[in-house]
């Protein structure tokens, strides 16, 4: 049994696409589980349990060889054990629970700044001024970069949000290389308490980090830490405002918003994709796809099975999915989980605190992207002394 036959083209690269994006998930789900690209260059998956079975079998559905390790430095994300493991031990201590927790009260102080700067005008645009600002200020300081230096980043990081090929995260990687190669030159002479410094000082097997590992992992702290934050929060104010009642009872209870900011990375994942390469043939109850394939793991999609969730594309904050998708499964699981989930509770406890109530002043865009959900613009309009 090969791919399936469908009557809709997956292409993210279309303007078109986020907004019928969940139309065009349903229909793959049901008709073309294992869905072949009409011009050969890719599989996908789309069903819940396929995209996470294929998750786990990284010796089928391999990190090596993807595409996009043509046009930047390799990253953790492009290997599999052993290797991917004795990386990731390495920047995960920068994620540990006690650092990440630490973190709280300089978050809560950016987002209540960032607010401040237009709360008495009554409107703002929740994306440039909000969304896309806190996490490239937070991860900024994580990381070690310069205030001045954080807006150069973040350009580079919506460059690399707005791809719709592999290969379009060559030049803002590139340019990212350029950068961190000069900070890491001022933390050699002056170290700090920093993540360039740490990783100037870390191991693999007895040996330091090479200059390509330090510049790779440099990127990679950067894309994950703004990228997907950036789109949860966006994704989630968004969603608030076409549901009135759930964000009231948000403002008026914000213990909730651990559950309810789960349901937003649920039906609106940040990232809506990540590619793999079979190693070998993969044998699947819905298809098979021949080895040296790539192969697309639509995690929107799969957050939005029926044969996981129930009335899976109603946003509910009460609900309760544990098994979602959206921060990736098994070896891949998104390394700044703890943060990101941190950053987008302050957020929103701030948010609401200050604006519990607004509306949407114009339909706004989505973003083009092969990889990444969310949005241009997103202007929003409230009474400032509410």
């Amino acid at each position: 049994m090969g791919a399936s036959e469908v009557n809709v083209i997956y292409d993210p690269a279309q303007p078109s696409f986020g907004a019928r994006s969940h139309d065009i998930f349903r229909e793959m789900r049901d008709n073309a589980p294992v869905y072949a690209d009409p011009e050969g260059r890719f599989f996908a998956l789309s069903r819940f349990e396929d995209v996470r079975s294929a998750a786990l079998d990284w010796q089928t559905f391999s990190s090596k060889g993807k595409l996009e390790a043509q046009y930047i430095k390799r990253t953790m994300s492009s290997l599999d054990p052993p290797e991917h493991g004795e990386i990731r031990a390495v920047i995960s201590r920068a994620f540990t629970p006690r650092r990440v927790a630490e973190l709280e009260n300089d978050i809560r102080a950016l987002a209540v700044g960032l607010i401040e700067q237009f709360i008495e005008s009554g409107e703002c645009d929740a994306i440039a001024d909000f969304s896309t600002l806190l996490p490239s200020m937070v991860i900024g300081r994580l990381i070690g970069i310069p205030d001045e230096l954080v807006p150069v980043c973040r350009a580079l990081t919506d460059d690399n949000m707005r791809k719709t090929t592999p290969a379009g995260a060559g030049q803002p990687a590139a340019r990212s290389y350029e950068i961190f190669a000069d900070l890491y030159d001022e933390r050699r002479e002056r170290p700090r308490d920093d993540l360039l410094s740490a990783l100037l000082a870390a191991e693999i097997n007895g040996r330091r980090l090479s200059e390509d590992e330090l510049l790779a992992f440099g990127w990679l702290m950067l894309v994950g830490g703004n990228d997907t934050t950036t789109n949860l929060i966006g994704n989630g104010i968004e969603l608030l405002a076409r549901h009135p009642q759930q964000r009231a009872e948000l403002a008026a209870d914000r213990s909730l918003l651990p559950d309810a900011i789960e349901e937003m990375l649920r039906i609106e994942s940040p990232t809506h994709t990540l590619a793999r390469h079979t190693a070998r043939e993969a044998v699947l109850p819905t298809g098979v796809i021949p080895a040296g394939t790539r192969v697309l793991l639509l995690w929107a999609s799969a957050n939005l099975d029926e044969r996981e969730f129930a009335d899976p594309e109603t946003f509910d904050i009460h609900r309760r999915a544990p098994r979602h998708l959206a921060l990736g499964h098994g070896l891949h699981f998104c390394l700044g989980a703890s943060l990101a989930r941190l950053e987008a509770r302050v957020a929103f406890e701030e948010w609401l605190r200050r604006i519990p109530d607004y509306e949407v002043a114009r339909p706004p865009e989505h973003i083009v992207s092969s990889t990444f959900h969310g949005f241009e613009k997103l202007p929003i309009v409230f009474d400032p002394l509410a």
